[in-house]
C-alpha cells in the first residue's frame, strides 16, 4: 500500500512541498522519532506500532520516502504526517509538515479572497568568501587568552569565582583552556574562545544580553577540535556553560567521547556535515524553545551521524 499523494492541491506553492518532502528526516525527528543510520538508509523503531526492533526505514536517493512493512505503509513527508494521526488530509498534513519544519505558508484563505500573490522569490546570493579574523580583532582574541592565562596561574581569585558561579572546578576549567577553542577573560570575566571570534558572558545571571560577541562569530561548535577520527561519541550542548558541566562530570574521561557546544540554538546546516558518521547526544536545555531546537538539529544531523539521540532529563 502507498500514500503517496503526487498531486498537492494547487493552493500551495510547488516548489515548498517538493522542499518540505526533502526534509523528511527533520519532520521525523521533530515528532519524536529516534533515527539511526543503516547503510543508505535510516531506520527507527516504528511509532505506530510495539516495535522490538527497527521496522521503520526512511530511503530513497534524498531520504524522501519512509514506510513500515509489518503495518503496511509506505509514503512522503505528508502521508507520514496523517499516518501518524497529525492530519487528518492533506491540507492538514502540509500545515502540520511546516510547523515542524518552520516553513512560512501564506493564509491560503487570504489569497483565494484576494487573489493575493505568492511572495516573491529572493534571487539566489552569491557565497560568501570564508571568514577571516581581521587583525585588530585577532589581538583582541590573543589579549583574552593572555589575560585568561596570567589570572590563572598567578592565583587570581577571579577564577576561583568564575568556577563557583559555573558550579565545576579549576581542573575543569584549565583542560577548557586547551585548543583553538578555549577561555579568555575581559572585563574581568569569562569570555568563550573561538577560532575565529570571542564571546562574553554577562556575570549577572540576570543580566542583558546575557551573551555579547565582542568580535567575529562561530564558524563550528565549540572545541569542535577535540573531535578525532577515534571519536564515538559527540554531546552537543546548548551553550558553553553546558559543556564545561560534561567535562566535569567526566563525560569525556574514556577518550572516546567529546563535548562540544553550540552557541545557543542557532546551528547552520552546514555544520551537519562535521558529525558524520558519530553517534550524537544532543544536550538541550529541556524547556520548549531547547526541545525545538534539539528536534530540528536532530532532523539535520539524521543522514549524516551514526545515530542522533536528545537527552531528555536525568543523567546525561
Amino acid at each position: 500500500m502507498s500514500n503517496t499523494l503526487t498531486h498537492p492541491p494547487p493552493r500551495f506553492d510547488a516548489a515548498t512541498l517538493e522542499a518540505m518532502r526533502h526534509r523528511l528526516p527533520e519532520y521525523l525527528a521533530a515528532r519524536g522519532v529516534e533515527l539511526t543510520r543503516r547503510g543508505a538508509r535510516l531506520v527507527a523503531r516504528c511509532p505506530m506500532h510495539d516495535d522490538s526492533s527497527p521496522s521503520f526505514a526512511v530511503y530513497g536517493s534524498k531520504l524522501e520516502n519512509c514506510g513500515c512493512h509489518p503495518c503496511d505503509f509506505s509514503g512522503d513527508v505528508f502521508a507520514v504526517s496523517e499516518w501518524m494521526g497529525r492530519a487528518g488530509c492533506f491540507t492538514e498534513a502540509v500545515r502540520d509538515v511546516a510547523a515542524a519544519l518552520g516553513v512560512y505558508l501564506p493564509q491560503e484563505g487570504a489569497q483565494a479572497a484576494t487573489g493575493q500573490a505568492m511572495p516573491p522569490q529572493r534571487a539566489a546570493k552569491e557565497p560568501e568568501p570564508p571568514f577571516t579574523l581581521p587583525d585588530a580583532d585577532r589581538a583582541k582574541v590573543d589579549a583574552a587568552r593572555l589575560a585568561w592565562c596570567d589570572a590563572f596561574h598567578s592565583g587570581n581569585p577571579i577564577v576561583d569565582r568564575i568556577a563557583e558561579s559555573l558550579g565545576i572546578d579549576r581542573e575543569t576549567l584549565r583542560l577548557a583552556s586547551w585548543g583553538a577553542s578555549g577561555l579568555g577573560l575581559a572585563n574581568e570575566w569569562l569570555c568563550y574562545v573561538y577560532p575565529a571570534g570571542l564571546k562574553w558572558r554577562n556575570p549577572d545571571p540576570q543580566g542583558k544580553p546575557r551573551f555579547v560577541w565582542i568580535v567575529g562569530r562561530a564558524l563550528a561548535p565549540w572545541r569542535f577540535e577535540w573531535v578525532k577520527p577515534e571519536t564515538q561519541t559527540i554531546y552537543l550542548t546548548e551553550g558553553e556553560s553546558d559543556t564545561l558541566a560534561l567535562i566535569a562530570a567526566g563525560a569525556e574521561a574514556d577518550g572516546k567521547a567529546a563535548c562540544v557546544a553550540s552557541p545557543g540554538t542557532s546551528f547552520p546546516q552546514a555544520w551537519a556535515l562535521l558529525f558524520t558518521g558519530k553517534r550524537v547526544v544532543l544536550c538541550f536545555d529541556t524547556d520548549p524553545p531547547g526541545m525545538t531546537a534539539a528536534a530540528k538539529i536532530a532532523g539535520m544531523l539524521a543522514g549524516h551521524a551514526a545515530s542522533v539521540s536528545i537527552w531528555k532529563g536525568g543523567h546525561k
